[in-house]
């Protein structure tokens, strides 16, 4: 069973992970860069095509430069596994480029793997963000467009 749910469409076991999930899609969403980094794990790594960032205050000082940029967010998770304390998901997101001027640019894709961890009397946090690959998704009025 599916289930649609602030942007995020998850397998209702493991809601929690998921919430977590939509909840940083949402932080990111409205540039709430306090939330965002109290999602991840000291420790926390991520991964592009692009950079590697080691360590929370590293992602935070360069990779949250982009909420600006990058909005209108959807994950959409297509393998999850909760396993004591560690969970990962494995999904994709998409969202919109915008252009300084607030257009939108473009249509992202990104598929990605989120590992997380529960350390002792603690909440979930994003221990691995790893995106494996991202490309542009054509908007609809540039297809139409080269069709015509």
């Amino acid at each position: 069973m599916l289930i649609l749910a602030c942007g995020c469409i998850a397998v209702a076991r493991g809601e929690e992970i998921f919430t977590l999930i939509r909840a940083y899609d949402a932080a990111w969403d409205r540039g709430d860069l306090k939330a965002m980094y109290d999602m991840l794990d000291p420790e926390c790594v991520f991964k592009s095509p692009f950079q590697m960032r080691i360590g929370r205050e590293e992602i935070r000082d360069h990779l949250f430069q982009n909420t600006k940029r990058f909005r209108d967010t959807v994950s959409v998770e297509e393998l999850s596994k909760i396993d004591g304390d560690i969970a990962y998901t494995w999904g994709y997101q998409t969202f919109n480029d915008y252009t300084p001027d607030g257009t939108i640019k473009s249509k992202r894709l990104a598929k990605r793997l989120f590992i997380l961890t529960r350390r002792p009397g603690q909440d979930w946090k994003f221990r691995f963000l790893i995106i494996t690959e991202e490309s542009h998704v054509k908007l609809e009025a540039e297809k139409k467009l080269k069709s015509e």
